[in-house]
């Protein structure tokens, strides 16, 4: 009798091993598989310079573009999870990268981070997070009015939503950034264009002038990039929900991407692909999305 029910125990621990050896193989083979793909996907929204998705109401970043956000790795948090600073402000700073959107460096000089799908792309059961307002130049946006697009204290009554302030085309943005006090102070003086769901109807047009003032701004400002201010979303410890499609990374970037995908991958079970993303160096280059299955994290089978 024991040596039957021996048998029986090798037999199912033999199992088990089989299981797990085709559940780690699935993995593997999913992220050789999806890496590419979504490769391909960035480069096909990056290269797709659409005015709107559309119609008027429908803004080009629900379907086209790169919604991306540089992160820094540490102890103590999630890489997904809004900084505290949004948790009191009510806005996330992303930025927009396409065609016509390009840009040298990451905020901050960074080197990582991740993408959300846009809207009309975003899987079921994932978050819809509405983007707030656009600003074509980094807007400074720690000090201003919640949740991240209205004034700035340097300049109160300048630099409110650019509609308010009667400013809807990309001549008018630039004239008024042309009438900055300071030319170093210009990102705090600038206005944001309101690209909010409750703009309706001129809601695509006022992300397209945003797309067109990033281009009359020139070589000056091309390395830096532009922002987005998207809604804060609730903090949480498993980020399934939230319309993540990738990390990347740039130049020695890889460690901390790497990182973050352990975490995202201990957290909610799923691999995210690691993206290699090369920046443009002038404007007449263009980024370049990259997927290497030798930059998944050695850890992950």
């Amino acid at each position: 009798m024991k040596k039957i029910i021996a048998l029986m125990l090798m037999v199912v621990l033999a199992g088990c091993q089989v299981r797990d050896q085709q559940l780690q193989s699935a993995t593997t083979s999913s992220i050789a598989q999806s890496g590419p793909e979504i490769a391909a996907d960035l480069t096909a929204r990056y290269n797709d310079v659409r005015i709107n998705c559309g119609s008027p109401s429908t803004p080009a970043f629900l379907c086209s573009g790169i919604i991306l956000r540089s992160t820094v790795h540490g102890p103590g948090y999630f890489f997904w999870n809004p900084s505290p600073h949004s948790q009191q402000s009510g806005g996330v700073s992303f930025s927009y990268l396409r065609k016509d959107a390009k840009f040298q460096k990451l905020v901050f000089g960074q080197n990582n981070g991740f993408v959300f799908y846009p809207v009309f792309n975003t899987p079921p059961g994932k978050e819809h997070i509405e983007i707030l307002c656009s600003y074509p130049i980094d807007g400074w946006t720690q000090l201003r009015e919640t949740p991240g697009c209205g004034a700035h204290p340097y300049y109160p009554t300048q630099s409110k939503r650019c509609q308010t302030m009667g400013i809807s085309t990309a001549e008018q943005w630039m004239a008024h950034w042309n009438a900055a006090p300071s030319s170093a102070y210009r990102p705090a003086y600038q206005c944001s264009f309101d690209v909010r769901d409750s703009m309706n109807q001129l809601a695509a047009d006022s992300f397209y002038q945003s797309l067109r003032t990033r281009n009359l701004l020139g070589a000056t400002w091309f390395p830096q990039q532009n922002e987005l201010i998207l809604r804060t979303w609730a903090q949480t410890d498993n980020p399934n929900g939230l319309p993540i499609q990738a990390l990347f990374y740039t130049g020695d970037g890889l460690s901390n991407a790497r990182k973050d995908q352990v975490h995202f991958r201990n957290q909610s079970g799923d691999v995210l692909p690691i993206i290699k993303l090369t920046l443009p160096t002038n404007s007449s280059e263009n980024a370049v999305f990259t997927y290497d299955p030798n930059d998944l994290d050695p850890s992950i089978p």
